[in-house]
């Protein structure tokens, strides 16, 4: 793998390059959205006890063939898309335009679809993570206990799904960083925590890509009208991250054990943590020139964190946090015309090294493929992804610049899952049409991710967020849940603008009383019933 890492990142930026050129001026691209859940399989014993069931792909080829069958469209054209990992399932409705109203509908009948090809003993909840992983038998029907691939003393290899692709993530992540992964999470005090007695911070220990990355999530994907637009979003949305994710934090149990965090994130952020003790900072190591900085290049961060830039040219004051690039391909990006904040956004993605890489497909046509490019920019997971249009391959629909969230824990009913979709669906339609800008500076944006993995985040800690919305003021300070949630002392309808995706052209508001304050949620709301 790390003979090809050099060819694989120099024409993924190639890759980047003709997306670029070909796409740069599309314009006037409808809002679509997508959402994605994840589900968990888990088998329901006789004897009352609960384990992961391991019939991921059983169940992924029965719901392909009911998917051949007739009515297998859904009402408004969505369709499963489910991919199997042993234990976890994932379900995205298609893309779809402004309407809501039939976003909990769709969730159902996914959910319906995927209950139809289990057992009788079998469920699919949308949880997080299930709380007794890697304790005891937790497991369903492992034929094997081999541990050649993670290394890990609680997890076997059988889980990890049998397509060569995910074991030889798992395995070049270990290799990679000369270890196996080391997750710790710190460990709830309660009233009998014997653990306490004789260590200052007890953790719960992991040891296994599986504990991160088997964990669900809720995620929304939105396309902009135009890549500026996009790249607007994004910035957006960044911030909004942690808040989010303390919202929806949903991850008080690991490995049996009550944890002091309730969210997943920085669990999934140390199981795939790649780099090697000189890149984290822990001692100096010999340089290899197959990897992305020779090995040794210091990175401040896991390749699935927080961002570490914003990527759109007005937001570049805010980065006031460490973001490494490579400097050689920052020059590329730059003298083929690239300006200098997306540059800098590649040029830090392309600092990692890709994960996976199969024999016969190293060398490829960099106007028609993006696989290289995909390569690096799926296995950067950071809580928002921008992602250019993929290549079109036949008939497939036309996609647009899109802006993924990632940061969401998923609910346990698709009715909460319903709510939270459309919340995130009106929050960027109104960002995009308000021209809201909720812009702070990095280091406060990773500093609200570490309060919103603490215990019962959404009522206890306060996030740092701009007093005012509008552009011409940034002044931040610290806010409750309910504060930021309301921010009716800054949000005046007569502050906003419409703005014309198509012209560009501002167009005053003439449907609000401009007297009026609106909360955060009524603003977006009466968005929603004036469109």
């Amino acid at each position: 793998m790390l003979e090809h890492c050099n060819y694989i990142r120099r024409h993924g930026v190639l890759q980047f390059l003709s997306i670029y050129r070909r796409m740069q001026h599309l314009e006037n691209d409808p809002f679509f959205y997508g959402d994605e859940l994840e589900y968990s399989l888990l088998k329901l014993n006789p004897n009352k006890t609960v384990q992961l069931s391991l019939r991921g792909p059983e169940v992924m080829d029965r719901l392909r063939g009911q998917e051949q069958e007739p009515g297998a469209w859904g009402k408004h054209g969505e369709r499963l898309r489910l991919a199997p990992r042993i234990w976890k399932l994932d379900a995205g409705g298609d893309a779809q335009a402004m309407s809501l109203v039939g976003v909990e509908q769709n969730m159902r009948l996914r959910r319906g679809r995927l209950l139809s090809a289990l057992h009788a003993d079998e469920v699919a909840p949308t949880l997080v993570a299930f709380p007794l992983m890697g304790v005891g038998p937790s497991f369903a029907a492992t034929s094997t206990d081999s541990r050649s691939i993670a290394e890990s003393s609680s997890v076997p290899d059988e889980v990890i799904n049998p397509h060569p692709r995910f074991g030889t993530l798992t395995a070049n992540i270990r290799q990679r960083r000369g270890s196996k992964v080391d997750i710790r999470m710190p460990l709830f005090q309660d009233l009998r925590t014997p653990e306490f007695e004789s260590t200052e911070h007890p953790t719960i220990d992991m040891d296994c890509m599986a504990y991160g990355m088997g964990c669900c999530c809720l995620q929304v994907t939105f396309q902009a009208s135009n890549m500026k637009e996009s790249r607007y979003l994004y910035d957006q949305l960044a911030v909004l991250a942690p808040i989010m994710m303390a919202m929806t934090a949903a991850t008080p149990v690991l490995k049996g054990r009550l944890a002091a965090t309730d969210a997943r994130w920085s669990v999934i952020s140390q199981s795939v943590d790649d780099r090697t003790p000189a890149e984290r900072g822990l001692e100096p190591g010999a340089p290899d020139p197959r990897m992305a900085g020779h090995g040794v290049r210091r990175q401040s961060k896991s390749r699935y964190d927080s961002i570490s830039c914003y990527i759109h040219p007005s937001s570049q004051a805010y980065n006031d946090i460490p973001c490494e690039i490579d400097e050689e391909i920052r020059a590329l990006l730059e003298d083929e015309g690239v300006d200098q904040a997306l540059a800098q956004h590649i040029a830090h993605l392309f600092t990692r090294d890709p994960l996976v890489a199969f024999e016969g497909l190293i060398e490829a046509d960099d106007e028609k493929s993006t696989d290289h490019f995909e390569s690096v920019q799926s296995t950067n997971w950071q809580t928002v992804r921008w992602k250019p249009p993929p290549a079109k391959e036949g008939c497939a629909p036309h996609i647009g610049w899109r802006t993924e969230f990632r940061s969401m824990e998923i609910q346990l009913t698709d009715f909460e899952n319903a709510a939270f979709t459309a919340f995130m669906v009106l929050i960027a339609r109104a960002i995009v049409v308000f021209n809201l800008d909720f812009l702070t500076a990095l280091s406060l944006v990773d500093a609200n991710m570490a309060r919103a993995h603490t215990e019962d985040a959404v009522r206890t800690q306060k996030f740092w967020f701009r007093k005012s919305v509008e552009s011409e003021e940034d002044e931040v300070c610290e806010m409750s849940m309910d504060e930021i949630m309301r921010l009716d002392h800054v949000i005046r309808p007569e502050s906003f603008k419409l703005h014309d995706l198509e012209s560009g052209a501002g167009e005053t508001m003439s449907y609000y009383n401009p007297y009026t304050p609106y909360t955060f949620v009524e603003l977006c709301t009466s968005f929603a019933e004036c469109r």
